[in-house]
């Protein structure tokens, strides 16, 4: 098999796991952009080393099969599920890839090997960017990172204060994740609610806070930020 066959299927596989991982990232998946297009590559790592990888009386179907059931315990073992968010499934992907990559040099198939060590590194280095632009584009709300408002006001301004919530809430990348209006004595009152934000709605919080600070009627308008993410 020709160097220019073995490039042409790893970009292929890149390809077709990078559409079905820009689908999965658009719609803010665990498994995304980076993921698919691991898990293709590896594949067909897989196939092209347990068909060309071997000698004439070994059984490669066997070996490259052992090598999957194998890699697929370790990779088990990096996802770990925090709160309502599984972590650790690019890692796990990319140990398979990494395996593949082993493999291949394992068996004297080096070619492969440096084809897959650069389809690799592509996918973490240059598609990374390509899937934080699609983050950003697309909305995504972090799960592990919450917002948190308390406003303070007088009766008066009740209306002007939803108004100004509501315009914010109803826009794209707002998630309400818990909303509370109570009465604090006389006539007044305290608004909190928790939220989970985009990029572009999370930048635009200290003017919307000085916004609603300006409102006739508001004593006390805070905000503040948990982030409880993790790298994966």
């Amino acid at each position: 098999m020709s160097d220019a066959e073995l490039v042409f299927r790893i970009v292929l596989s890149l390809l077709f796991g990078a559409l079905v991982g820009i689908e999965r990232q658009w719609h803010h998946k665990n498994a995304g952009l980076k993921t698919n297009t691991l898990v293709a590559i590896g594949a067909t790592a897989f196939a092209l080393v347990s068909q060309h990888g071997f000698g004439p009386n070994s059984n490669p179907a066997q070996v490259a099969a052992g090598v999957v059931t194998g890699i697929g315990f370790i990779g088990g073992g990096v996802i770990m599920r925090r709160g309502g968010s599984v972590q650790g499934i690019n890692s796990a992907a990319t140990l398979w890839a990494t395996a593949s990559m082993g493999l291949a040099i394992g068996t004297g198939y080096y070619r492969l090997a440096g084809i897959l060590l650069v389809a690799v590194l592509a996918i973490q280095f240059l598609v990374r960017s390509v899937a934080n632009w699609i983050d950003e584009r697309s909305g995504l709300i972090n799960p592990q990172i919450t917002y948190n408002i308390s406003v303070k006001f007088e009766e008066a301004a009740r209306d002007s204060l939803y108004k100004a919530w509501s315009a914010f809430s109803s826009r794209s990348g707002v998630c309400i994740i818990d909303c509370v209006d109570e009465l604090e004595g006389g006539d007044k009152r305290v608004f909190e609610a928790s939220l989970g934000l985009s990029d572009a709605r999370s930048s635009e919080m200290i003017e919307w806070g000085e916004k609603l600070s300006r409102i006739a009627g508001v004593t006390s308008a805070k905000w503040s930020r948990k982030d409880a993410s993790g790298e994966d």
